[in-house]
């Protein structure tokens, strides 16, 4: 198995800026991490989207290359991120408890008892 998430999540304007997003992504990422077992993360944004590349970089995603793509019939850059458990571990900063993902385990292919 590759251990692997991606992550992405959509914000409305008017919600950001309140630290709502980091939240949000520090509970995936702890799901991920702590109760699936994920090794890695990887994420991604537009290279405009200052907000959203620094919430991943505030959670310690790093840089993982580019993409280019065509949006709206215009060029556009998106920045790939990836975040090691290691790196995970060291910006862990928004405290997060999982309760209750023992009967959910297999919706994620996973067997439902400790020792996976």
């Amino acid at each position: 198995m590759l251990r692997e998430v991606h992550t992405g999540s959509w914000l409305g304007r008017r919600y950001q800026g309140h630290g709502i997003g980091t939240q949000m992504r520090a509970a995936v990422l702890h799901l991920a991490f702590e109760g699936l077992g994920a090794q890695h993360a990887a994420s991604g944004a537009f290279e405009h989207n200052a907000a959203s590349l620094g919430v991943s970089r505030k959670l310690g995603y790093r840089d993982d290359g580019i993409e280019r793509h065509v949006v709206r019939g215009h060029p556009a850059v998106l920045q790939r991120l990836r975040l090691t458990r290691a790196d995970w571990q060291a910006a862990r900063s928004v405290p997060v408890e999982i309760r209750g993902l023992e009967p959910c385990l297999p919706f994620f292919g996973l067997p439902a008892k400790p020792g996976r």
